[in-house]
């Protein structure tokens, strides 16, 4: 069966981590979410502290501003700047090279726009309700809602920001994406089988 690449995005707690887990185990292919970071490092002759230090954080002008603040000089920054870019650019080649020879699914790291030339990528994004996302991460975390909240809010920020500044396209809207699934309407299992649903029609061939 020639490769199919399925690209996940999500909001923080919207469940996408599960679903992506769970067809992953249906269709007996590869998950990558963190595996990605260490496999990019194993490549590269690196460590996967530094992928970590700069997965899915944007090294925008906003973050220029910010990060003014937290370094000793320009050197020190510029130094980051490219590493953050030169990451990017290898976890991207790990990302193409995964898709070459495997079916697999990936989470984040902008891989549906890395694959966009790939006419068998599908590229998805799930997002939820607030206070759906808020009992999750509370839950998961063992924190409050409240304090889930405020994590919840952060995290998209962050994923948004990295999205936006290394693609062209905007971080959640359903334009961008092949399916944008409201998870809270149709819970875990609805949109697992949904997305079945939707290979099976894009690819009769293939299942």
């Amino acid at each position: 069966m020639e490769q199919i690449v399925i690209s996940i995005g999500r909001q923080f707690g919207s469940g996408g981590r599960i679903i992506g887990k769970a067809l992953a185990e249906k269709l007996n292919i590869d998950y990558y979410d963190n595996e990605l970071l260490v496999l990019a490092a194993k490549q590269n002759g690196l460590a996967p502290e530094f992928f970590e230090s700069n997965d899915e954080i944007s090294n925008s002008l906003f973050g220029f501003a910010s990060n003014i603040l937290d370094n000793i000089g320009l050197g020190t920054f510029t130094n980051n700047m490219l590493s953050g870019d030169t990451l990017f650019q290898m976890q991207s080649e790990t990302i193409k090279k995964l898709a070459s020879e495997k079916s697999c699914i990936i989470v984040g790291r902008c891989s549906d726009y890395i694959l966009r030339d790939n006419p068998n990528c599908v590229s998805i994004f799930l997002h939820a309700s607030e206070e759906e996302r808020a009992k999750r991460i509370a839950n998961r975390m063992n924190i409050s809602e409240e304090e889930a909240l405020a994590k919840l809010v952060e995290a998209d920020k962050k994923r948004a920001s990295y999205y936006n500044f290394y693609s062209n396209k905007t971080w959640g809207e359903s334009k961008t994406y092949d399916l944008s699934i409201n998870v809270s309407k149709l819970g875990i299992e609805g949109t697992l089988n949904f997305i079945l649903d939707y290979l099976k029609m894009r690819f009769p061939d293939k299942f």
